[in-house]
């Protein structure tokens, strides 16, 4: 009988369901809306490959070599990509030789979900942080077919989708395949985030005819490493920056308190990535040790180079700039170098309550304590709106860092 990684432990990766010649397996959600394994037993026909490319159930060992880091800057796409965009820079040299680029995408109705891009036209799907689980769908099957074609391919995602495409694929295809693995805090799922955008939608400030429904989720900004949630709706041409009572799944995530639960033992939270690259803000760059001397203000981007692979893709360009920096750096301000988010007793109760049809968000936020007392609110919500409406974050952002703050 066929057992895979049971609801604690299984990351979503989506493997199994990758590997299954008989379409005997299904990702389908489970009661908190995170996607599982679901074997079809009429179809199965018990041949183990789905547990053979579990990376739970058999972990990758990691052979990289002696890993190095470095402060990464490219001018060509900073203003259009989350922190310096590094992934952009990636991006650009596999489409340049006609490869196909694979990431995270939200659709118009919202929904995140990997697909494969072959144009610089399209690779603004990809850019932007998206803040739910992505589904990934055949995806492994596509990159798969376009290796067995020849053609180079880039693949960004968290470290446990890297992981279940390595094992999916069974090699790691190196002269055609570049991974990007993302340093990861943790994913909610999909269902979460459409309930909480439903209970968004319903407040009046969004529902009332002067507004419209909700088209457009900003989880931070693109010209800078800023986290600033912010929703559009249908009659509005500008972003509108969520609240404190209303930004409660942001608050939620980064609180740790909607995770899927393989989260808080992910094995891939430490300095033993798995990826070709490790991708991330550098936050708390030249604040601790050696000076950064770049502005910061718009965005810096960590590259780890877990394979040595880095001269291959970093030439003479003026458009970047790259400068190497120390693994202890990179470890001060990204915890999930070191260790998974622990996990908080309010876990227990902080998904289903966000799904729950009742509760409401004000009284969600209250309840797990997400709202300051009124002048601290009141004051937060002045300041955030006016540097934001004037453009000033990026100064903002280098006085604190001149001061030595990172938030």
């Amino acid at each position: 009988m066929i057992e895979l990684a049971n609801t604690k432990t299984c990351t979503g990766c989506s493997a199994c369901m990758n590997a299954c010649s008989k379409s005997a397996i299904v990702m389908a959600e489970d009661s908190e809306g995170f996607l599982q394994p679901r074997i079809d037993v009429d179809k199965c026909v018990e041949c183990g490959l789905c547990q053979r490319v579990c990376p739970v159930l058999h972990p990758i060992q990691n052979e990289g070599s002696k890993r190095k880091v470095y402060a990464f800057i490219n001018y060509t796409d900073r203003k259009v990509s989350s922190s310096g965009g590094a992934f952009s820079f990636f991006a650009r040299k596999i489409l340049d030789e006609g490869g196909v680029v694979f990431g995270a995408t939200m659709d118009d109705n919202l929904q995140v979900y990997h697909i494969g891009v072959e144009s610089i036209d399209e690779l603004h799907r990809l850019r932007g942080s998206k803040y739910v689980q992505s589904k990934i769908g055949s995806s492994y099957k596509e990159v798969r077919f376009l290796l067995q074609s020849g053609r180079r391919v880039l693949f960004v995602g968290t470290p446990c989708q890297i992981a279940g495409l390595y094992k999916f694929l069974g090699r790691r295809y190196e002269e055609l395949l570049l991974t990007l693995d993302l340093i990861c805090h943790g994913v909610p799922n999909q269902k979460v985030f459409n309930t909480y955008l439903d209970k968004l939608s319903k407040l009046e400030n969004f529902s009332s005819a002067n507004a419209g429904n909700i088209v457009s989720f900003r989880f931070r900004n693109l010209d800078s490493w800023a986290i600033v949630p912010a929703v559009k709706v249908t009659k509005s041409k500008t972003w509108r920056i969520l609240s404190q009572e209303t930004n409660v799944y942001m608050t939620a995530f980064f609180r740790g308190i909607i995770y899927r639960e393989s989260c808080f033992r992910c094995q891939y939270a430490n300095t033993e990535r798995i990826g070709t690259f490790t991708i991330a803000d550098f936050w708390g760059v030249g604040t601790m040790g050696k000076r950064f001397k770049k502005d910061v203000s718009a965005g810096v981007s960590m590259i780890i180079d877990n394979y040595s692979q880095i001269d291959r893709y970093l030439v003479s360009d003026g458009n970047v700039y790259v400068e190497e920096r120390t693994l202890e750096e990179a470890r001060q301000k990204n915890e999930n170098l070191n260790h998974p988010v622990q996990r908080l007793e309010e876990r227990n109760t902080a998904v289903l309550d966000l799904l729950a049809p009742e509760m409401l968000l004000r009284e969600y936020a209250k309840k797990y304590g997400m709202l300051d007392a009124f002048p601290k609110h009141l004051v937060k919500m002045v300041f955030k709106n006016v540097i934001y409406g004037l453009g000033l974050y990026n100064m903002y952002k280098t006085i604190s860092y001149k001061l030595g703050r990172t938030s």
